[in-house]
């Protein structure tokens, strides 16, 4: 800046004051509403201003503004001078963010200023659907659809999220969203990248989701909100002078919404027996560990069921009477993959089959019946029969340690063909010394008390076996809290960060809470968990511990956030053994 320059702006900044000093402060009382545009969309947002003058204390009273959701956006004072009268005011802000389309006013603020009511003028503004605005002149927007409008109970709607953006943000949030009336998985981490939209070029954010309706009939998938700081060189039609000559950044905070989707979900067909409660693209496979065997020795049946859809569901299927095995169940492993674009995963079952007898044997098809959305209909889909050979087993080895002399007769000589290693007492002094006997009435009556109390024991363990057997939520309830500890120890063990944390961290918490309280863990909400925890009386505030998690965990998958794996895992333990207390009391 030269020397010219700055000498002209110490001029004016001193007939500045001095005029200031001398002028005389006058009031023109009133109140004036302004909006930044008569026009925009669902997915923008609109800054509203009410200007004070006369008073810089007096708060204005907002009208009806059911049609939008109001922020405050602080508040500026302004001086103005008017043939040398000085004039001051106060302009209060608000963002205003549409909650649907249409043609609304905004009416009348009012103020109260020495005892006299001041009313501003209405405005009317036009809110365009998201679509009639060419994306093209947007310098960041989002966007939500699902593959499908009209699914099936039951069958997969891939839900897909995008953050399309030109300009430099910050602070992004992207608040939960309610999906009540849907299972819910999350298909891999956040995706970034480059796309074009009309000869356009923008940084893509995207998200994908596989929702499964639990519901016929109209459901509804929320509209999204994602509030973020968008940074701007100088204000766009703002009155500083100085900003804009000196290259002064700013940051605005903008608000998007996307449209809010209606599913029409149909119930399925009647279903034939043995369906499995699939729904979706599925496929059944038998394998044997070795087709030709001896009576007496295993061979291993392996029963995989894959495929796309409600995979969380896949069950071992319905097999045939095997009436020449010996059959032993080991237990179940399976897979889900969440990465693909789709739902994926497998189970396997596996049984030991010990044949009773020799001969040409055969495994029976297994049959599984599933619904595939894409025809309509059900399918009953079977493996082929697997052939077993089986030999008789090899001679067996009998021990004899008697032999009859007299068969015929009616009394049995016998001849003993083995003996003890030990000859054989007939007195007890013989083998006790005097104290022995003292204690022997002791220990007769140990060995008489020790059969029954170890058949009670028995008796007990067998049937609490048996009682986890029958009763699958009792074995979820049992097993909830070693499952969730395993899931925080492999977040312990893993290099995963970010996003990735949070959501192993919300996963294993909801499917603890869903495992002691018999539901479907993966599916509760915030707001559901709070309801549920209060019906089994746990206390306020661990049930607002458990809320504000959930929903930190929720905010940090999409980058609302930084999370630390080791502070995680020791917040979720701590969080396990008082709602372990709890739930138990």
């Amino acid at each position: 800046m030269t020397t010219t320059v700055i000498r002209a702006l110490v001029g004016v900044l001193t007939a500045l004051l001095i005029t200031i000093g001398t002028a005389t402060a006058v009031r023109a009382d009133g109140i004036v509403a302004t909006i930044n545009a008569p026009e925009a969309t669902v997915e923008d947002q609109l800054l509203l201003t009410l200007t004070i003058e006369g008073s810089r204390s007096a708060q204005p009273t907002l009208p009806e503004l059911s049609d939008f959701e109001v922020y405050p956006r602080g508040q500026s004072t302004q001086m103005s001078f008017v043939n040398g009268r000085v004039t001051s005011s106060v302009s209060h802000n608000y963002l205003l963010v549409p909650k649907r389309a249409g043609t609304f006013t905004i009416g009348p603020a009012t103020v109260e200023l020495d005892g006299q009511v001041y009313a501003s003028q209405p405005i009317e503004v036009s809110i365009l659907d998201a679509s009639q605005q060419p994306q093209q002149s947007r310098d960041l927007f989002i966007s939500a659809k699902v593959s499908t409008t009209n699914p099936y109970v039951g069958q997969e709607v891939v839900y897909i999220w995008r953050f399309y953006r030109r300009v430099r943000i910050g602070d992004a949030r992207l608040e939960p969203q309610d999906f009540r009336g849907f299972l819910v998985e999350d298909l891999g981490k956040v995706r970034e990248y480059q796309a074009t939209v009309n000869g356009v070029q923008y940084l893509v954010s995207e998200i994908r989701k596989a929702l499964f309706p639990q519901e016929t009939g109209t459901v509804i998938i929320p509209a999204s909100r994602l509030t973020c700081e968008v940074l701007v060189r100088g204000r766009r039609g703002g009155s500083s002078a100085f900003g804009d000559f000196f290259g002064t950044a700013t940051t605005e905070t903008t608000v998007l919404r996307s449209r809010e989707i209606e599913l029409d979900v149909k119930p399925l067909p009647p279903a034939p027996p043995g369906f499995s409660g699939l729904v979706g693209s599925f496929h059944i496979d038998a394998q044997i560990s070795k087709a030709e065997l001896k009576v007496g020795e295993s061979a291993t049946l392996r029963l995989t069921v894959s495929g796309n859809g409600n995979v969380q569901m896949i069950s071992e299927p319905q097999m045939p009477e095997l009436g020449a095995f010996k059959v032993y169940d080991d237990k179940p492993k399976g897979s889900v993959e969440r990465s693909g674009a789709r739902l994926s995963g497998s189970r396997t079952f596996s049984k030991a089959l010990v044949p009773l007898e020799a001969g040409e044997l055969a495994v029976p098809p297994v049959s599984l019946v599933y619904f595939d959305p894409g025809a309509g209909e059900f399918r009953d889909i079977r493996t082929a029969a697997i052939p077993l050979r089986v030999s008789p087993a090899e001679g067996q080895e009998e021990l004899h340690l008697t032999e009859s002399l007299a068969p015929t007769t009616g009394k049995v000589a016998v001849r003993i063909l083995a003996d003890d290693l030990l000859p054989i007492y007939k007195s007890l002094d013989a083998v006790q010394s005097s104290e022995q006997r003292r204690r022997a009435p002791w220990l007769l009556l140990a060995g008489l008390l020790l059969p029954p109390l170890g058949f009670l024991s028995t008796l007990v363990v067998q049937r609490r076996r048996h009682r986890f057997a029958l009763d699958a939520d009792l074995r979820r309830r049992h097993q909830a809290l070693r499952r969730a500890r395993k899931g925080l120890r492999e977040i312990g063990a893993s290099s995963s960060e970010g996003s990735e944390v949070s959501q192993q961290g919300s996963r294993a918490l909801r499917q603890y809470i869903g495992d002691k309280l018999g539901l479907e863990g993966s599916a509760l909400t915030p707001a559901e968990v709070d309801e549920q925890l209060r019906k089994y009386g746990v206390d306020e505030d661990l049930v607002r511990q458990a809320h504000t998690l959930l929903e930190r965990l929720e905010a940090a998958q999409y980058g609302a956030g930084q999370v630390d794996p080791g502070e995680l895992v020791a917040e979720i333990e701590r969080l396990l053994k008082h709602l372990e207390r709890q739930i138990k009391r």
